[in-house]
């Protein structure tokens, strides 16, 4: 049996043993693209530090992403810079199953890990120019910036039977020969994606307004994937090319964020708004290397188109100030994490190929975000401490298929806890926040001018 045919039994046998035991064009299955850490927050130490729930405040110049609503509330121009630093934990998956056929005896396992670095960046920078019934407000965001190493890997290991022809055409036990057979696929990939936006918002009365950001998204992407084979039953044996894929484009793409703002009191706010999120298409090839290249490129084309797009979300808050230093903030946000499986291609991760058919799946989620904020003076300096807590339901594009649903596991829903502290200076305000999940932490510092 060729090595191809023999990895393409193990995958089917892969399915029907762990099966058993328990009773259009977008994005590719490769692992590197798997787990995109978007940053759908809210830019901002202040926004950080009382868990992201910003939408019923919005009221300083990150209200262009946040909700555009919130531009009217501003008075003075204001010019807002923002620093984040950010790192993940890396991934890793294992499984191994044991194999018993009438021709195979053995051991099959695969695994994923994915390692993504962290970074230090200058995310979000906005300045606002308020007017007494119309304000307008630009900024620039970055809302991805990953560079991420990944590896599969796939064996099939044991004792295949060796049949001769009899005398009467039938197969003939000969023996047994030693298998010890192994797929990788090694990658890496570089992702930005920024922002440029300009808002808009009308104080249709004193305490409601509405508002609309325009959006214009660019994406630079550069990645590559070698897919190998080795045949670890021979002495001295070490892994060839079977095929690869490479990516290095750049697109842009036009959203839209819409807000409302709503303070039937002084001491209560209610906000909403929908964000429109970004469609990028970007070129991926299929080089003419590697022993299998040239079936890569019948079935997927030498090049191919890959979308990779930003998740539409929507959410509601509210603000409740019971006295005038302390004020509490819900939101509730859905983020249609579906959007990332619009026409998904299967089939060209190192342990899903050739199957084009293999079922991806994604789940929308709702976040929730709830924060304290405290205003106390230090002296006659204003100083502001924040808590916050807030859900992030799991969004890892995931194999449903028996079998590949775990070597392509779902995630895991995680909690994120944060605070933060802020301070003004006469004009000047500094805000410093930090938020911690079991596999992430960010920090942020973010300072606002008001001329």
């Amino acid at each position: 049996m060729s090595p191809t045919r023999m990895i393409r039994c193990a995958v089917w046998c892969l399915g029907a043993a762990v099966a058993s035991s328990a009773g259009a064009l977008a994005l590719t299955d490769e692992e590197i693209f798997r787990d995109f850490p978007f940053n759908l927050q809210n830019p901002g130490g202040r926004a950080l530090g009382i868990g992201g729930a910003f939408i019923s405040l919005a009221d300083d110049s990150s209200a262009a992403q946040a909700n555009p609503a919130g531009l009217a509330r501003l008075r003075r121009p204001e010019l807002f810079a923002e620093l984040r630093a950010f790192s993940h934990d890396a991934s890793a998956t294992r499984i191994s199953v044991p194999l018993d056929t009438n021709v195979f005896t053995g051991t099959l396992a695969a695994g994923a890990d994915v390692d993504p670095a962290g970074a230090v960046r200058p995310a979000f920078l906005s300045y606002v120019l308020p007017g007494r019934l119309v304000s307008f407000g630009f900024s620039r965001m970055e809302s991805l910036d990953v560079r991420a190493r990944a590896k599969n890997s796939f064996s099939v290991t044991g004792l295949r039977r060796v049949f001769d022809v009899g005398p009467d055409g039938r197969p003939v036990p000969a023996g047994t020969e030693v298998v010890d057979q192994e797929a990788i696929a090694e990658a890496d990939v570089a992702t930005k994606i920024e922002q440029y936006n300009v808002a808009v918002s009308v104080a249709l009365h004193r305490r409601f307004s509405i508002g609309l950001t325009a959006v214009f998204g660019r994406i630079d992407i550069d990645g590559r994937t070698d897919n190998l084979f080795r045949d670890r039953s021979v002495t001295d044996s070490v892994p060839v090319l079977d095929y690869a894929t490479r990516i290095d484009d750049s697109d842009t793409a036009l959203g839209a964020n819409v807000g409302i703002l709503w303070r039937p009191t002084d001491h209560l706010s209610f906000g909403a708004v929908y964000r429109r999120g970004l469609r990028f298409e970007v070129r991926e090839t299929v080089p003419e290397v590697g022993a299998n290249a040239p079936s890569v490129r019948e079935q997927f084309g030498a090049e191919f188109a890959n979308k990779i797009a930003t998740p539409d979300s929507y959410g509601i808050g509210v603000a409740f100030r019971p006295t005038e230093p302390l004020t509490f903030f819900l939101d509730a946000v859905r983020v249609e994490y579906s959007d990332l499986l619009e026409g998904y291609i299967a089939g060209l991760n190192r342990i899903t190929f050739p199957d084009r058919e293999t079922p991806f799946a994604v789940d929308d989620g709702t976040e929730i975000h709830f924060g304290v904020e405290k205003l106390f003076l230090a002296g006659s300096v204003p100083v502001a401490a924040r808590i916050g807590v807030w859900t992030d339901p799991d969004h890892r594009i995931r194999s449903t298929a028996p079998g590949l649903d775990q070597v392509f596991p779902a995630g895991d829903d995680l909690t994120h806890y944060s605070a933060g502290v802020g301070v003004t200076l006469d004009r000047i305000q500094f805000d410093f926040a930090v938020d911690r999940s079991r596999d992430s932490a960010t920090m942020v510092a973010s300072t606002i001018y008001r001329f």
